[in-house]
């Protein structure tokens, strides 16, 4: 198997707050936005049926507060971690960490990129 190339909606839910966005996820790339526009970028790795991320969120003009109640102010961006199985987007509320902090998200296929 391995993770197909394709884009999904991802909805997370932190202490203060809720969230949606879409992701490409493929060939150890991830790149996206969210409803905040908040703008994601990493990588992720393959290993033993699960996968690795690590990714950088960068603020929007103006700067967020993040699900988690932390600030990010405007032309900053903050480390995520994970570590999923390989079918993370089975409906199931995957950990993401937020500084930190952990935040339950969960993804959806919304279709195969090439």
């Amino acid at each position: 198997g391995g993770v197909m190339s394709a884009l999904y909606a991802m909805r997370y839910l932190g202490q203060t707050g809720v969230g949606a966005g879409a992701v490409y996820i493929g060939k150890g790339v991830i790149v996206g936005v969210d409803g905040f526009d908040g703008r994601y970028n990493g990588t992720y790795k393959e290993e033993g049926g699960r996968i690795k991320v690590t990714l950088t969120l960068s603020a929007p003009a103006g700067g967020a507060v993040l699900v988690t109640g932390q600030q990010l102010p405007q032309g900053q961006s903050i480390p995520l971690t994970a570590d999923w199985p390989s079918n993370f987007a089975n409906g199931a509320a995957q950990t993401v960490s937020v500084m930190g902090r952990p935040v339950q998200v969960t993804f959806e296929k919304i279709g195969d990129v090439p």
